[in-house]
C-alpha cells in the first residue's frame, strides 16, 4: 500500500498536500500556535450569553493573530511579523462554518485550512486540516462555536473528544523523534488540565515531561531498551492511564486518585534514573576524551 499511498500524493495538487513538519516545528511557530490557542480559550470563557459577532486582533512583536466570528464563519488568520524569530515566514488561514451552518460529525466544516509561505525564493501553500499540530486548534475553534452558541453541555463533551484525539496524536507520533513526542505529551497535559484534575496529578505530570527534556539532547546514549520505555512511557502508558482515570466517576477517581499519584511517581523515578545515567555516561566520554588527547599531544 505504501507505494500506492507515493502514486496519489503525485497526483495531489500542492496546496492540498499536508505541510512539511520542518515549516512548522520552529520554536516561534508553536509559541505563535499556543498564544492563539490560549486566545481562544479566553474568548470562549467570556462568550456573551447571546449569539454575537466578534472581531479580535491579538498583536505580538513576533506575530499577528487575527479572530473573527459571524453569525456564518469563524475565522482565524496567524502571520508572522517581520521580526518573527522563525527561519521561514508564512501566514496561517483557517475558516470554519459555524455548526449550524455546516457541520461533519456535529463539528463546523472546515472551509480553508492553509499555510502560505516563501521558500527559496518561491511562494508555496499547503494544507494543515491534516497536521498533527493543528489538532487542537481545531477544537478550540469548535470550542469557540459552541460557546458563542450557549451549548455548554456539547462543550463538555468536545473536551472529551480533544483528550481522545491527542491520545491517537501521542501513539501516531514518529517513535524515534523524542521532541516531537514530549511536544504532543505537552499539548495532551494541557487538555487534561481542562478537567480540573487535582494539583498533584497535575504537578506529576508536568515533572515527567520536564525529566523527558533533559533526555533529549544525549537520548540515543541510552540502550534500546531504555530508550523504548521512554517513548512508551510518554505514548502509551501515561495517557492510557490518566484517559481510564478520567472516565471513572468522581466517587471512584478519588479512591484512585492515591494509586494513580504512585504510579505516576514511580514513572518518575524512572526518567531520574535515566538522567543520571546519562550524567555519568557524559563523564565517562568526558574522561575518554581528554585520555584520548593526552596520549595524542603528551608527546
Amino acid at each position: 500500500m505504501e507505494w500506492v499511498d507515493k502514486i496519489k500524493l503525485m497526483f495531489t495538487p500542492a496546496h492540498k498536500k499536508t505541510v512539511e513538519d520542518h515549516i512548522i516545528k520552529d520554536t516561534s511557530t508553536r509559541s505563535m500556535l499556543e498564544d492563539a490557542e490560549e486566545l481562544l480559550v479566553r474568548m470562549a470563557e467570556n462568550a456573551p450569553n447571546t449569539n454575537q459577532k466578534k472581531s479580535i486582533r491579538r498583536k505580538q512583536k513576533e506575530w499577528l493573530i487575527k479572530v473573527k466570528i459571524t453569525h456564518k464563519m469563524i475565522s482565524v488568520v496567524l502571520q508572522d511579523q517581520k521580526l518573527s524569530s522563525s527561519p521561514i515566514k508564512k501566514r496561517i488561514v483557517i475558516s470554519c462554518y459555524r455548526k449550524y451552518m455546516k457541520a461533519k460529525n456535529g463539528i463546523g466544516l472546515c472551509k480553508e485550512a492553509s499555510i502560505h509561505y516563501v521558500k527559496d525564493g518561491r511562494a508555496h501553500v499547503r494544507s494543515i486540516r491534516e497536521s498533527s499540530l493543528f489538532q487542537s486548534l481545531f477544537y478550540r475553534i469548535h470550542h469557540l462555536d459552541l460557546a458563542y452558541s450557549n451549548d455548554g453541555v456539547l462543550t463538555q463533551q468536545s473536551t472529551k473528544e480533544l483528550l481522545t484525539t491527542q491520545q491517537q496524536l501521542l501513539q501516531e507520533t514518529k517513535s524515534n523523534d523524542l521532541s516531537m513526542l514530549l511536544e504532543e505529551a505537552r499539548r495532551y497535559v494541557r487538555t487534561v488540565n481542562q478537567f480540573s484534575v487535582d494539583p498533584l496529578i497535575e504537578g506529576k505530570m508536568q515533572r515527567l515531561i520536564q525529566q523527558g527534556e533533559k533526555l533529549q539532547s544525549d537520548f540515543t546514549l541510552l540502550d534500546f531498551e531504555e530508550r523504548h520505555t521512554v517513548r512508551r512511557m510518554f505514548k502509551e502508558d501515561v495517557p492510557s492511564i490518566i484517559h481510564t482515570y478520567l472516565s471513572l466517576s468522581l466517587k471512584h477517581q478519588i479512591d484512585h486518585k492515591e494509586e494513580l499519584y504512585v504510579a505516576l511517581s514511580k514513572m518518575e523515578l524512572t526518567l531520574i534514573k535515566y538522567v543520571e545515567r546519562l550524567e555519568q555516561l557524559r563523564v565517562e566520554r568526558m574522561t575518554h576524551l581528554l585520555n584520548l588527547q593526552s596520549v595524542r599531544y603528551d608527546k
